[in-house]
């Protein structure tokens, strides 16, 4: 596969224009669209050790969760790590992309591994960042065409509505067009005016992944020139955000639920800023990472717990006064299981291309 196909399937789980950081570097850093792709290495950060794992297993493609690349470079020096990493990356063929806050937001993203992996119920969306949003797609198809542009168009996204997929309408009508010097019709000849009994299919798209859904239509369409309308909707679907809250099945001590979060992430040990070990716990908010911004968000929605990483002493603080219980397992313990849970994702929707994770620990300090 090339570079490029890859990134289609992983801007299928998370798209780029759903980041809600604005200064956020999402997709492409090193290397080429047109590259082949035989083997992929996930990783939450490149590092030297990532790099040399990658060239061992022979990866063309790296995808990490942070971006290596920030802000603009001013220079690529083999003296300085970020430019020693991008150096040997390119020398040796190496592609590296990223997926960040894209990825942190979406429903099949960190939260939802991060969910998986404490075995916690579903739940709903800790602090929303965007709605989508869908258009209608109208596009015009021979009648003995329109099944199989159904089936293109379906597979890259679009008719899906709620736990249906392949939602559609047809409208049997007559098309007219006449071929003009130059053209090569799929029907009729050039300067003959031609009738064909065609179906307009409509579906609905996100807007998300518009690009792409227009991009198979067209590969399917048999015509040379496709007649086809975009029209934006009003309708509205999932919500998109940060973190998530959680109805507990059973009421739990903060101890034991502080122990469950050690155990599942496999962490050395989790911070726990509580006054009371044996407070009970029924609704937790999760979040992957960074979440001490969502601490007041976190109270508002009724939870009792707060379950994410790098919390400092005086967001830890606050959190005691308004009265949140806060596990902090760290940063890299709350995103690491993303990796395993997007090679799955990957492996559903990639062929004859094998998916690594790393087995190289990034964080960045150790316990004593």
């Amino acid at each position: 596969m090339k570079v490029q196909e890859i990134i289609q399937k992983i801007e299928e789980i998370a798209p780029k224009d759903l980041a809600c950081l604005p200064e956020d570097n999402n997709g492409l850093l090193i290397g080429s669209y047109s590259a082949d792709v035989s083997k992929v290495l996930l990783a939450l950060d490149l590092t030297s050790d990532v790099l040399d794992e990658a060239i061992n297993l022979n990866c063309q493609l790296i995808i990490t969760h942070h971006p290596f690349i920030f802000k603009g470079l001013k220079n690529i020096r083999e003296d300085i790590e970020q430019g020693r990493l991008i150096i040997k990356g390119i020398k040796n063929n190496i592609n590296v992309y990223c997926a960040h806050t894209n990825l942190d937001v979406v429903d099949l993203g960190v939260t939802e591994a991060l969910r998986k992996k404490l075995e916690f119920p579903k739940g709903t969306v800790l602090q929303p960042t965007e709605k989508e949003v869908f258009s209608k797609l109208a596009v015009y198809v021979p009648k003995d065409n329109a099944y199989d542009l159904l089936l293109a168009i379906s597979k890259a996204g679009a008719g899906h509505i709620g736990a249906y997929s392949h939602c559609s309408f047809m409208t049997e009508g007559e098309g007219t067009f006449k071929p003009l010097e130059g053209a090569n019709p799929y029907i009729g000849k050039v300067g003959t005016i031609e009738k064909v009994q065609e179906i307009k299919l409509e579906t609905i798209v996100p807007n998300a992944i518009l690009s792409s859904v227009i991009k198979a239509m067209l590969k399917a369409h048999p015509y040379e020139e496709v007649a086809y309308d975009i029209i934006p909707l009003s309708n509205t679907g999932k919500v998109f955000g940060l973190g998530a809250v959680i109805q507990l099945e059973e009421q739990v001590k903060v101890k034991e639920l502080a122990q469950r979060v050690k155990e599942k992430l496999n962490c050395q040990q989790v911070k726990i800023f509580s006054r009371d070990l044996d407070k009970k716990i029924s609704k937790v908010a999760i979040c992957g990472g960074s979440g001490g911004s969502l601490i007041q968000t976190a109270k508002f929605a009724g939870c009792q717990c707060l379950i994410t990483g790098d919390i400092d002493y005086h967001k830890g603080q606050m959190a005691m006064d308004i009265g949140l219980t806060v596990i902090d397992a760290g940063h890299y313990h709350t995103e690491v299981p993303v990796l395993e849970y997007l090679k799955g994702l990957l492996n559903d929707r990639i062929e004859d291309v094998q998916v690594y994770v790393t087995k190289v620990n990034t964080c960045p300090y150790i316990f004593l």
